[in-house]
C-alpha cells in the first residue's frame, strides 16, 4: 500500500548508523502525504470497478516524483501505446539532436546560365524536412517563393532542362498503420501531401526526375485523420508534391520550361561534381517541430524524426535505422531492460508497436532529472482545456497543471503525462486502455487526472 511505501521512503532518508536500529515516527506532514497518496489509490480502485470496465485490459502506473506508487495494474505488461509511442520518439530525437537542430534543403544547378536561359538542370537536395509536407498551414508555398526569388535574383528566366529531385539522403518504408488520432497526419516521403497532390496539379509539373539510389515507389497507407475520412491507399513518387509547387510558382514568375510534361523515377549513381549550389533553406528549430509532433499528435512528423535520427547517426535516413538509434537510447540513457518494448515505428500507429507503462514513465522520468532540453520536451506537451488534443478534455479548475501526450488507435486509447496536484506533488502517469469502448476509456481517463489533481 501506499502507506507502506512513503514509510519505506522515509525510513531510508533517515541517517542512521550501522547496526542501531531506527525509531522512525511519521511526521504530520508525512501522514498527510500517505493519508493522500491512499486516497488517491481507493478513488482509482473504485472508478475502475464500475462503468463496464471488467473487459477491460488497462497498463497503469502512476508515481509520485519520489517513487511513491499511487497506483499501478499491469505496469511491466506489454500493451500497444498507440501515439504514446511519439513521448519516446520525440524524448530521443531532443536527446540526440538538440532542440536547435533544423532540417536543410539545399537548390543547386548544373550547366550554365547565358542570356536568361539555364542551360542544365535545377536540382533539389532534401533531407527528412516535415515541414515541407505542406500540410496544415501551407507553409511550402512561402519556402518555393523563397526558392523561386533566387533563381529570379541570378536572372534565370527559362531552364532547358529538368528538374532534379536528389532524394538519396531518404529511405521509404512501408510501414503498417491503422486509425491514427484526429487531425494526425501521416504521410509518405518529406513533402507529399495527399491532401493536395491531386491529377490536376500533377499534370502541371514539367519534367521531373526524381533520383534515389535506393528504392522507387513506395506504398502509401492513409487512414484516420479526421472525422469521416476512410482508408486512402496511394502509390506516388516521393517529393512530387513540392516540385508541383516549385514549377507552379517559377510558371507565376513568368521562368519557364522548354520541355513537356513527364515524369521519370528511376535509381541510378549522380555525379555530383559539377552542380552549383544556389540555395540552403534551413527549417524552424527542432523544438518548434516537436510541438507540432506531440500536441497535434502528428504521425507524419514523428516518423520522419525517427528517420532523421537514422540518417544523422546510422547513414541512412530509414524506419529501421532511427529504431535502432531510439532503442540505444532507451536502453543506454534511460537505461530500460529490453523486454519493455517493441517499436516498429515512431508514431504508434502500428499495432505491432509494444511498450509497458512503466517504460512510459522512465522516459518521463529521465527527461525530467536528467536531461537538459526538458523544458522543450515538457512545453511540447498538450495542456487540457488550452492546446493540441487535450483542448476539450479534463475541464477542471487545475487542467493546465498538467502537460500529457494522448494516443488512439483502434481498440486502444492512452495518455501519459506530467500533473502537478492541489498539494503540490508533481506526478508521472501513464494509463493505456485496451478495449473497444473508447469513449468509455477516454472519460475514464479524465477522472483519473482529476482524482490526481485533487491530491
Amino acid at each position: 500500500m501506499p502507506t507502506v511505501q512513503a514509510r519505506t521512503d522515509l525510513a531510508e532518508k533517515t541517517n542512521v548508523s550501522e547496526g542501531t536500529t531506527a525509531h522512525v515516527s511519521e511526521t504530520p506532514e508525512a501522514e498527510f502525504r500517505a493519508e493522500l497518496l491512499a486516497t488517491g489509490e481507493k478513488k482509482i480502485r473504485y472508478l475502475l470497478r464500475q462503468g463496464g470496465l471488467s473487459a477491460t485490459r488497462f497498463g497503469i502506473l502512476i508515481q509520485t516524483a519520489d517513487g511513491e506508487t499511487i497506483y499501478e495494474q499491469n505496469p511491466n505488461g506489454l500493451i500497444k501505446p498507440a501515439s504514446n509511442l511519439k513521448l519516446v520518439t520525440t524524448a530521443a530525437a531532443l536527446e540526440k539532436l538538440g532542440p536547435d537542430f533544423k532540417f536543410r534543403t539545399d537548390i543547386f544547378i548544373d550547366g550554365y546560365l547565358s542570356y536568361g536561359v539555364l542551360h542544365g538542370n535545377l536540382i533539389i537536395s532534401g533531407s527528412t524536412d516535415p515541414l515541407l509536407s505542406g500540410f496544415f498551414d501551407g507553409q511550402i508555398n512561402e519556402i518555393v517563393k523563397q526558392w523561386v526569388d533566387t533563381l529570379y535574383t541570378l536572372g534565370v528566366q527559362q531552364v532547358r532542362g529538368e528538374v532534379i529531385l536528389d532524394n538519396s539522403y531518404y529511405v521509404g518504408n512501408d510501414v503498417e498503420i491503422d486509425d491514427g488520432e484526429e487531425y494526425a497526419p501521416v504521410q509518405f516521403s518529406t513533402v507529399a501531401s495527399f491532401t493536395r497532390a491531386n491529377t490536376s496539379q500533377l499534370n502541371r509539373v514539367s519534367r521531373v526526375r526524381v533520383i534515389n539510389t535506393r528504392s522507387g515507389t513506395k506504398k502509401v497507407v492513409r487512414r484516420g485523420f479526421s472525422r469521416g475520412s476512410r482508408l486512402k491507399r496511394v502509390r506516388i513518387e516521393p517529393n512530387i508534391y513540392l516540385t508541383d509547387a516549385l514549377v507552379g510558382e517559377m510558371k507565376a514568375r513568368n521562368i519557364i520550361f522548354s520541355e513537356g510534361i513527364e515524369k521519370i523515377n528511376y535509381s541510378q549513381k549522380i555525379d555530383r561534381t559539377q552542380w552549383k549550389h544556389i540555395y540552403s533553406h534551413y527549417s524552424a528549430p527542432l523544438s518548434e517541430i516537436l510541438s507540432r509532433t506531440n500536441k497535434t499528435s502528428d504521425n507524419f512528423y514523428a516518423d520522419q524524426l525517427l528517420r532523421t535520427l537514422g540518417g544523422e547517426y546510422r547513414g541512412e535516413a530509414s524506419i529501421e535505422k532511427g529504431i535502432e538509434v531510439v532503442n540505444d537510447f532507451l536502453l543506454y540513457n534511460v537505461g530500460a531492460s529490453r523486454d519493455e518494448f517493441h517499436i516498429v515505428d515512431g508514431s504508434g500507429l502500428s499495432h505491432d508497436n509494444q511498450v509497458t507503462p512503466n517504460l512510459l514513465v522512465e522516459v518521463m522520468k529521465y527527461m525530467k532529472r536528467r536531461s537538459k532540453y526538458f523544458s522543450d520536451y515538457y512545453e511540447s506537451l498538450s495542456i487540457p482545456t488550452v492546446d493540441g488534443t487535450l483542448v476539450s478534455r479534463i475541464h477542471h479548475e487545475l487542467a493546465t497543471n498538467i502537460r500529457a501526450k494522448t494516443g488512439s488507435i483502434s481498440g486502444i486509447t492512452s495518455l501519459s503525462g506530467y500533473l502537478k496536484s492541489r498539494s503540490g506533488m508533481d506526478i508521472y502517469f501513464s494509463i493505456i486502455g485496451n478495449s473497444y469502448r473508447k469513449r468509455t476509456l477516454k472519460r475514464v481517463e479524465d477522472k483519473i487526472c482529476k482524482i490526481l489533481l485533487d491530491l
